[in-house]
């Protein structure tokens, strides 16, 4: 007896320990990724606006 995607019904082996196929199981890990980076530079942006603020732009001038 086979097994099929729960997502997509491509038929997957047997032995699997997934129920959603290989392409399914990389599109979803593709959209978590991307979310991931999104928030990393959302933070990025925050922590550098935070120094920024704090040393009130004496931090990384030009040196003269």
């Amino acid at each position: 007896m086979s097994k099929f995607c729960i997502k997509c019904g491509k038929e997957i082996p047997q032995n699997s320990k997934n129920d959603v196929c290989a392409h399914c199981q990389n599109s979803k890990n593709g959209k978590i990724r991307k979310i991931g980076e999104g928030a990393l530079a959302v933070g990025g942006l925050v922590v550098s606006i935070a120094v920024m603020l704090i040393t009130k732009g004496k931090f990384g001038g030009p040196k003269a």
